[in-house]
């Protein structure tokens, strides 16, 4: 009886564990549901909307065509690839050619070339570039991805949380909608749902580099040249230097951003694996509590199930009260389920279709979703190797890695960075 005991005391500190994190999700739904809408906003500085582009993304040319129909007064369009060989840089420029014909005030945008990057990852180097050329009297610089469609009130409810002094940053972020019906692809959606209801009204922000952005003045008095002059992600350094200067990080839920993408078990387990290995590497401490939390849940749910299932095949009468935890566990996973999909319902409405099927499985089969984070999770705990967009990368620390080129040819290695 005495690994019963066990048992109970082990079953109630995760069942109070994850009442605590429903209780953080309950908030992130308030607080999502209050802020969400577009308000018109007062503060309009000049802004630069910055979007680093490598190869042709799932649905580019409609992610791209959302920046020209921003309603935000007073923004300029930077496009920056690596070299005139991309295939971005012709599609761009056609963009951009099509986008001055139309009827209508054309929005001004230019793409510029970055060059092989020699000390950061490729999408870095493109920033810092651009970051370097862009005018003074832009105010604001905001960052986003090309994978992600905007809607046209993104970049107001973007800019606005930076009117305050003691915001450092402002950030949205993405929820994967799947654009074919694929398993793989409906599984990314069901992964990514757990992460972007982390964010919210609390100190722990992170930044997503698809969608943030800065006053240029904080940007400048923290150095962010600097500290991205090593770095294989724009976020996470970003982030770090946002809170060592004592500044806050606000989400912003009316920029949650739809990414139409459709992937095959192998790209996802390869996406997911390379997002934890930069979390690992750029914030080992989230990454831990990551094992920790998805580890604490399996433990539970799939160990508790056992130990019921032994209890009733020995007749016992303890097998019902065993039972109580993988049940909670469920019930537990099930409510945060239907918290954060709510949520997205209201917030995407016109994807509601895609999204019903990713939405049954986030609510039925968190515990084997649990187990494939789990395994993509520890998987990045064994290795530092990362392929981006056709480039891989060695990661040593936070400011040493090796950049293996395509031809194979080493750019950069841990020796030429002390």
């Amino acid at each position: 009886m005495h690994y019963l005991i066990l048992y109970y005391i082990f079953a109630g500190i995760i069942l109070l564990v994850q009442a605590l994190v429903l209780l953080e999700g309950y908030r992130h739904l308030i607080y999502t549901w209050r802020n969400y809408t577009y308000r018109p906003r007062r503060y309009q500085p000049k802004t630069a909307l910055i979007c680093p582009c490598k190869g042709l993304d799932t649905t580019f040319d409609d992610n791209i065509r959302s920046l020209f129909e921003q309603d935000y007064p007073d923004y300029e369009i930077f496009f920056v690839v690596e070299s005139a060989r991309d295939p971005a840089y012709e599609r761009l420029n056609q963009i951009i050619a099509r986008q001055g014909q139309a009827a209508g005030k054309p929005r001004r945008a230019q793409v510029f070339i970055a060059g092989l990057s020699q000390s950061s990852s490729q999408k870095v180097h493109n920033q810092r570039q651009i970051c370097a050329t862009i005018p003074a009297e832009f105010e604001v610089l905001a960052f986003v991805d090309s994978d992600a469609y905007l809607k046209s009130h993104f970049l107001w409810s973007l800019v606005h949380p930076l009117r305050r002094s003691d915001v450092g940053a402002s950030t949205g972020y993405r929820w994967f909608v799947p654009n074919d019906k694929r398993w793989s692809s409906i599984t990314l959606s069901a992964i990514n749902a757990f992460f972007a209801a982390a964010l919210g009204p609390h100190p722990w922000n992170s930044v997503w580099g698809g969608a943030m952005a800065m006053r240029r003045v904080v940007f400048d008095k923290l150095d962010i040249q600097r500290v991205w002059r090593n770095a294989c992600t724009d976020d996470y350094p970003l982030s770090w230097a946002v809170k060592e200067a004592g500044l806050r990080i606000i989400f912003v839920p009316a920029c949650l951003v739809a990414s139409y993408e459709q992937m095959s078990w192998k790209e996802l387990f390869s996406f997911a694996t390379r997002q934890f290995i930069l979390t690992r590497v750029y914030m080992p401490r989230l990454w831990w509590l990551a094992v920790l939390g998805f580890g604490q849940f399996i433990a539970g749910f799939w160990g508790g199930l056992m130990v019921s299932l032994y209890l009733w095949s020995a007749d016992s009468p303890q097998a019902v009260y065993a039972a109580i935890l993988p049940g909670a566990l469920q019930a537990c996973a099930m409510l945060k389920a239907a918290v954060r999909q709510m949520m997205i319902f209201k917030i995407l409405p016109e994807d509601r279709q895609r999204l019903m099927l990713p939405a049954g499985v986030d609510f039925f089969f968190q515990p084997i979703i649990a187990i494939f984070t789990l395994v993509c999770l520890l998987y990045a705990g064994f290795t530092r190797v990362i392929s981006w967009r056709g480039i891989r990368y060695v990661l040593y620390d936070v400011d040493h890695m090796e950049i293996i080129h395509p031809q194979g040819r080493l750019l950069n290695s841990p020796k030429n960075n002390q």
